[in-house]
C-alpha cells in the first residue's frame, strides 16, 4: 500500500510539548490532527492527562488504559490510518500514524514531523503494536476501513 498523497501536508510540522494544532504538535496531537482532517474522526485531546511528553509513567498508563477502546492489529495487517504504538525507555509512550509501505508519520522532541519506517533499525524492536479506531468500543469488529480512504 503506497503512502497517500495527503501525507505531504503533514511533513515538517513543528514539535511542541502538549501541542494540538499546526503551530506545534506532540505525537498524539499529530495523530489527532490527521484523524480529524483525513478521516473525520474527533479523538480526545488528553490535555489533562499529562503536561510533558517525557512523563513516562503518565503517558504509558494512559496508553494502556485507552488501548482496549481500539482494535489491536497484527503486524502485516496494518492499514493507513492505524496507530503504531512504540516503546520508549521500555514503556509504550510514543505513537505514529501508519501511512503505507511500512512507514509512519510521527513527531518527537527535537524532530519536526516526518516519515519513518517502523520496521527500520530505530523502531522495529520498540514496536508495541498497531491499533485501529473502533466506532463502538464494545464491538471489536466494528472498525473504520481506513484503506478505502486514500
Amino acid at each position: 500500500m503506497p503512502v497517500p498523497f495527503w501525507a505531504g501536508h503533514y511533513i515538517g510540522l513543528p514539535f511542541m510539548d502538549h501541542g494540538r494544532d499546526r503551530s506545534g504538535l506532540d505525537c498524539w496531537g499529530l495523530v489527532r490532527l490527521v484523524m480529524a482532517e483525513q478521516f473525520c474522526l474527533a479523538l480526545p485531546s488528553y490535555l489533562h492527562e499529562y503536561q510533558r511528553t517525557t512523563q513516562v509513567d503518565k503517558i504509558s498508563a494512559l496508553i494502556e488504559r485507552e488501548s482496549p477502546k481500539w482494535k489491536a492489529i497484527p503486524l502485516g495487517k496494518e492499514l493507513c490510518g492505524d496507530v503504531a504504538v512504540l516503546r520508549v525507555r521500555g514503556r509504550p509512550m510514543h505513537v505514529g500514524m501508519v501511512l503505507g509501505d511500512q512507514q509512519m508519520l510521527h513527531i518527537e522532541l527535537g524532530i519536526n514531523s516526518a516519515l519513518e519506517r517502523y520496521v527500520g533499525a530505530r523502531w522495529a524492536e520498540r514496536l508495541a503494536g498497531f491499533y485501529r479506531y473502533k466506532i463502538s468500543p464494545d464491538k471489536a469488529d466494528d472498525s473504520i476501513g481506513y484503506h478505502e480512504h486514500d
